[in-house]
């Protein structure tokens, strides 16, 4: 039987393959220029990765802009020491102790965004942004199904992601925009016939496999004038779930049939709705200060755990002890930008995220989060080539987890007597870095 759930793992991690995560920016800002205000709009006409935050910020100009970037991201998390590892929910033995290092490895990716005037009389801007892994198109990772896991870093924001927008200007003082962000649902069907070792013929498979795209509304307006702008923006939720069966049997000798499924939602964005604004300090005409609150409808999120239900045959159904709470957030942004010459300018930013997951993690399941405190900076340089405008930038932004001790209930995850997973008690703790570089062109 060891085999047969060896080769049932192997086929569901070839079809996993083909799944997503959630987007970067969420996190870590939609570009060198936004990251360093503490991860909003800076709501310049020209800096088309606007099209993420406020894409009606586009509607104002009439130029072709690009702007392209690579980013890294490192996580350095608190190891937990002697905390329980297994226990009958996942283990024949008895309840053993262990350590989980949480090392997550770095993430590279790359962001593109482009701002394209329609229309000899300007009808209005066509806003497109990709962010992506470097060097994969998806990339995949579930988690361990049983040992604490930071959930909203290590199975979330590694994925590819795009936003395309239209905006248009209404009059000289307003914009609005309207567009998508596109996200995608995978399913399988999987057959097999395993033969063993003196079978007379070998194993056969047939696989059929779907990606559909599906598609989130974004909304936003644009109010300026002089010295202030005011917006709103309007992003509707987007999950991508994986749904696969797979089904055979083991023969020669025969053995068993099986028919299982295989059930998880890779990423989740929620409902997010989004103001700000900016003023310009006309008296010192070098500085503008950025402010922004996001609120999120977290309701709807489930932990990227594959879950497995038998639909026929001998396998057992996973246990699904995970019993996370779920509350909306409210994510505060301030940042201040400063020319520091006229072709030199910095930025300064300032945010907090408020975590998705509720409670004091004492009860089954291990997904964990913490609020985070966001400090952020950056620095741009603009040259001229042939009349064109060419900035460079470059941003570094750190993030700090609030600190929060974790401590078991008495009891296993499926009401024996015992330790469950986790106990001995750990620390929610650690931080975050990401960094970014890349350069702006406008024709």
């Amino acid at each position: 039987m060891k085999s047969l759930f060896l080769v049932v793992s192997l086929i569901f991690l070839l079809v996993m393959s083909l799944a997503a995560r959630a987007s970067y920016p969420e996190f870590f800002g939609a570009s060198y220029s936004t990251t360093a205000i503490g991860n909003q709009a800076n709501l310049d006409p020209n800096d088309p990765s606007n099209n993420y935050y406020v894409p009606a910020t586009l509607g104002f100009s009439d130029k072709v802009n690009i702007l392209m970037q690579a980013t890294t991201t490192v996580t350095e998390f608190k190891p937990m020491s002697n905390i329980t590892i297994t226990n009958s929910t996942n283990s024949r033995n008895d309840p053993t102790t262990g350590n989980v290092q949480n090392k997550y490895p770095k993430f590279y990716g790359g962001g593109v965004h482009f701002a394209l005037p329609i229309g000899y009389e300007h009808l209005g801007t066509l806003g497109v942004s990709v962010f992506m892994p470097i060097g994969n198109l998806m990339e995949t990772n579930s988690g361990n199904p049983f040992l604490p896991e930071y959930v909203m870093y290590h199975s979330r924001y590694q994925r590819t992601s795009i936003y395309v927008n239209f905006s248009r200007k209404w009059s000289d003082d307003l914009s609005w925009s309207l567009g998508s962000i596109v996200g995608f649902q995978a399913s399988a069907d999987v057959k097999t016939n395993l033969s063993l070792n003196g079978a007379a013929y070998g194993s056969w498979g047939q696989a059929r496999s779907k990606i559909a795209p599906s598609l989130g509304l974004i909304a936003s307006v644009l109010k300026k004038n002089d010295q202030s702008k005011y917006y709103f923006t309007y992003q509707q939720e987007m999950k991508s779930n994986l749904h696969a069966i797979v089904a055979g049997e083991v023969n020669n000798p025969s053995l068993a049939l099986f028919e299982s499924g295989f059930d998880s939602m890779i990423f989740y964005d929620p409902h997010t709705f989004r103001i700000g604004s900016s003023y310009k300090f006309s008296e010192f005409g070098s500085a503008e200060l950025f402010g922004a609150v996001e609120y999120q409808m977290w309701s709807s999120y489930k932990p990227p755990t594959i879950y497995i239900s038998k639909i026929g045959g001998v396998i057992v159904s996973s246990g699904n002890y995970e019993k996370i709470k779920i509350k909306d957030t409210i994510n505060p942004r301030l940042g201040l930008k400063i020319d520091l010459t006229d072709r030199w300018s910095t930025g300064l930013g300032l945010g907090y995220r408020m975590s998705p997951l509720d409670g004091d993690f004492s009860g089954s399941g291990n997904s964990i989060d913490s609020n985070t405190y966001i400090l952020s900076t950056g620095l741009q340089y603009r040259i001229v080539i042939w009349s064109k405008d060419v900035n460079l930038g470059t941003s570094l932004e750190y993030q700090q987890l609030e600190k929060k001790h974790v401590e078991k209930t008495t009891g296993q995850e499926n009401g024996s007597a015992g330790p469950k997973i986790g106990a001995g008690g750990y620390d929610i703790d650690g931080y975050v870095l990401a960094a970014s570089f890349g350069i702006k062109f406008n024709f």
